[in-house]
């Protein structure tokens, strides 16, 4: 498995203008920030073995990206829920999809998301799935990456 990926910030806007446009599941997921049980709405759209997250759906220049090489993707339960808030907002809060994609990386955070529908959470974790098993990432008929060996 190669160890590093070249790619300069052109070729990051040029995937992510093609994962907007023709991305294999696109939408809204909300991911949880790094300090704890803050969650913040993005838009998602991935292509082929990249994630890539917007401020939003009109947003032009992406927010961050992630490689999928090797990842693993799981639901997780619900977080337990605090006193804060009216009942209604934690109950539909409970009723939300939660899902974890953790990386092989060492150091590498996990990805917390979640999303409203529970059909919408099963949809991105069957693509991120697929995707971690892709043949590489093509940029004008080239290939800069491949995995192999995935299951």
């Amino acid at each position: 498995m190669q160890k590093s990926l070249r790619y300069n910030e052109g070729h990051a806007l040029y995937l992510a203008l093609l994962a907007r446009k023709e991305g294999t599941k696109r939408g809204f997921l909300s991911k949880k920030a790094a300090e704890a049980s803050r969650w913040h709405e993005k838009w998602f759209a991935l292509y082929q073995n990249v994630l890539f997250y917007f401020e939003g759906e009109q947003s032009g220049r992406p927010a961050g990206m992630y490689l999928l090489e090797g990842c693993s993707c799981e639901r997780t339960p619900a977080p337990p829920r605090t006193n804060a808030g009216s009942a209604g907002t934690r109950e539909a809060l409970d009723k939300q999809y939660y899902f974890t994609v953790l990386f092989g990386h060492d150091g590498q955070r996990p990805l917390e998301l979640r999303c409203e529908e529970e059909q919408d959470g099963k949809e991105w974790m069957d693509a991120i799935h697929q995707a971690r098993c892709g043949s590489g990432l093509a940029l004008d008929g080239v290939w800069v990456w491949s995995v192999i060996g995935c299951v």
